[in-house]
């Protein structure tokens, strides 16, 4: 006999041992409206972000970084250096105590369309270069430019690029400009527990 489903996915009988649960076309079609929403949600993070001023995506280039775990997430261990004597670089995240270990982050906020030219990393693979920092982090609110991944391959240095949308993922992803609207809680017969050979019985002191 063959559990019944109804349109949702959620099972019908006993049968199947998910009573009460859901089938798992019923969990692929939760995942697939969880993802929809997550990409109507993404482009909502970009546009939303280019819609700020300057120095508000500094900050957030810094808060994404700090909730993925650099930094021990210690907004002290960070810093904003402002555009006005920042020398390419926008902000540092400090990765111990002593500073012996940073990042050195660079926060491009450009119109929408508009590429990173290759030209705009190496200029801040020299800027690190400089500094004799090891570690960078480029991130724009759009895109790179074609070869720029290819050119900070073959640096002697660790430079990551981050373009508009994977940081939106990132924000969503670790919780930085969005909240939990819906948990759901969908529950199955647990018949391990009407199995259990001691059920109904009483402990003696």
């Amino acid at each position: 006999m063959h559990p019944s489903t109804d349109e949702a996915g959620f099972v019908a009988n006993e049968a199947s041992g998910l009573a009460g649960g859901i089938s798992q076309d019923g969990c692929t079609a939760l995942s697939a409206l969880v993802k929809a929403s997550d990409v109507i949600l993404v482009r909502e993070l970009i546009a939303r972000i280019h819609a700020q001023p300057p120095d508000f995506f500094e900050r957030l280039v810094i808060d994404v970084i700090l909730a993925m775990g650099y930094g021990s997430n210690r907004a002290e261990m960070a810093r904003c250096l402002g555009r006005s004597h920042d020398g390419g670089i926008d902000g540092i995240i400090r990765l111990d105590e002593l500073g012996f270990d940073s990042i050195f982050i660079q926060a491009k906020r450009l119109k929408p369309g508009v590429a990173v030219p290759i030209s705009d990393v190496r200029d801040f693979a020299g800027s690190l270069e400089a500094r004799r920092a090891t570690k960078g982090v480029l991130v724009t609110t759009t895109h790179f430019s074609a070869g720029a991944a290819d050119f900070c391959a073959q640096l002697s240095r660790k430079v990551v690029l981050i373009d508009g949308q994977r940081l939106a993922e990132l924000m969503l992803r670790f919780g930085i400009g969005v909240k939990v609207q819906h948990v759901f809680e969908i529950k199955a017969l647990d018949r391990a527990y009407f199995s259990a050979p001691t059920f109904g019985t009483r402990r003696t002191g």
